[in-house]
């Protein structure tokens, strides 16, 4: 798809995921740690509709390493279903190590165990997007739904923004024209925690994610999501 104008706030974001591990004793580590983390935010549920090409083609991007990629997801706060006031579409970039991302608030959505195609267009088009970006979005197709937990930390200094994500869900849009979310069952995909910040502080990083006892690891939700997707076919 052709994509928006690129964005400036390009960061540096770093996964590392929590296994055998509780969300509790996950909480107390970043409580511990040496850049004292503080919860700068309530914690509150995260809900994504993904839009990929009927091929996948953001997925596969990812899966096979591409350095310039993207994923388009419309997303927003608290229940699942019901009326969803503030919807945001965004756009995640990767250029090579850093990420950026393109935010567009969309009219107000109706969500009633799923989402009908036309009222997903209709949003888009009253969204005010500039036309070569709606274009794009044309060519995309609802592919996936996740919906997790969020909890938000910053350090002391401010230079580092750590977030904490559990109870890790997955739902299918129909593909067939059909308007209801189905849940996907698979395992359980352990704690996700975020390391995120400015490319001015990468040199600064590593002593952060030092003390943080986890691998870093290539970590995409939306990547988890559609595998656990097609396992469950």
């Amino acid at each position: 798809m052709t994509p928006a104008p690129s964005p400036a706030n390009y960061r540096y974001e770093r996964k590392f995921i929590a296994r055998g591990i509780s969300l509790a004793e996950v909480l107390a580590l970043v409580r511990r740690h040496p850049a004292l983390f503080r919860e700068v935010y309530p914690p509150r549920a995260i809900n994504n509709l993904y839009l990929d090409s009927p091929g996948l083609k953001d997925y596969h991007d990812h899966v096979s390493g591409t350095a310039n990629r993207l994923k388009t997801r419309i997303r927003w706060y608290g229940l699942l279903h019901g009326h969803i006031l503030r919807p945001t579409l965004e756009q995640k970039l990767k250029r090579g190590q850093v990420s950026g991302k393109l935010s567009q608030s969309l009219p107000p959505l109706h969500i009633n165990g799923g989402l009908p195609r036309k009222t997903l267009d209709a949003a888009l088009d009253g969204a005010g997007l500039p036309g070569r970006w709606r274009a794009g979005l044309r060519q995309l197709e609802p592919a996936l739904v996740n919906r997790y937990q969020r909890r938000y930390y910053e350090s002391a200094d401010r230079r580092f923004r750590l977030t904490v994500d559990s109870d890790l869900e997955f739902l299918a849009p129909n593909r067939s024209g059909g308007t209801t979310w189905q849940p996907v069952i698979g395992r359980p995909h352990g704690v996700i925690i975020e390391l995120k910040y400015a490319p001015a502080h990468a040199e600064a990083a590593a002593a952060v994610t030092n003390h943080l006892p986890f691998r870093v690891a290539r970590c995409s939700k939306y990547v988890l999501g559609i595998e656990q997707l097609q396992g469950a076919r």
